[in-house]
């Protein structure tokens, strides 16, 4: 049987957040922003934070089990491990789009006007590495959230000027982005109408052709931006074929 994409083209991972210490003193993950992603924080233990930028300027939304955080596109978001044990699950967006491409850091300008810098920050083949990329993006963080404390429209010049290198470091990927999502949320939409309109017509094939599939629990192991992760609904295992009705 094909792997079964999760509800919806969504993906989710199951993360262990770090819990190493950045260089204002803070335990956590990498702050960045997606471009085209929503994403859902669901706490499973642990307590924490998310450190949040975005036009109206700096904000800490507190974290405890079993509360969840949603946010929208262009939230620059930063998780703290407060605990020192929190597990989250992520709910993410378009076949887990978030950990395949669209995750900018904010890495300061120095290392976001190039392709090449930006990529060689990006670069984590170990957890030491991920640690420096974690805290070069605490660093950009910490420039934005200085500015938005020196006044609001300081701080939104920042941010659109972060915006615009995001935008420009990414615009390669966006051919793969667009075939991501028009495979994936936009065949799980399609398909839906089709139930819907053979629904109306009294056409109840499709509902013999079920299935079902377990995903087995697994360690987190890799290596992700806020800690390690173990992923399910990987976009390059995603296969909408099997599941058409017709």
């Amino acid at each position: 049987m094909d792997t079964l994409p999760l509800p919806g083209a969504t993906a989710i991972s199951r993360l262990q957040v770090y819990d190493t210490l950045a260089p204002d003193g803070q335990r956590g993950g990498t702050p960045h922003v997606h471009l085209l992603c929503a994403e859902m924080y669901f706490v499973l233990q642990g307590v924490g934070a998310v450190e949040i930028i975005d036009a109206g300027g700096f904000s800490r939304v507190e974290l405890s089990p079993y509360s969840a955080l949603t946010f929208t596109t262009g939230t620059i978001h930063r998780l703290i491990n407060t605990s020192g044990d929190l597990h989250i699950l992520v709910i993410m967006q378009n076949s887990g789009l978030p950990e395949k491409g669209d995750n900018v850091v904010t890495f300061t300008e120095e290392r976001l006007d190039s392709d090449e810098k930006y990529a060689e920050a990006m670069s984590v083949t170990s957890l030491a590495d991920a640690y420096q990329r974690r805290d070069r993006g605490v660093e950009g963080f910490l420039q934005l959230k200085a500015a938005f404390e020196q006044d609001a429209e300081t701080g939104r010049t920042a941010l659109r000027r972060f915006f615009v290198l995001a935008e420009q470091r990414t615009a390669h990927f966006r051919p793969e982005w667009a075939s991501l999502v028009e495979n994936g949320a936009g065949s799980a939409v399609r398909l839906s109408l089709e139930h819907l309109r053979a629904l109306d017509r009294g056409e109840l094939s499709y509902l013999l052709r079920a299935q079902h599939q377990l995903i087995p629990a697994s360690e987190p192991t890799s290596i992700g931006f806020c800690g390690r992760l173990d992923r399910y609904g990987d976009p390059a295992l995603y296969s909408p074929e099997g599941l058409r009705t017709s």
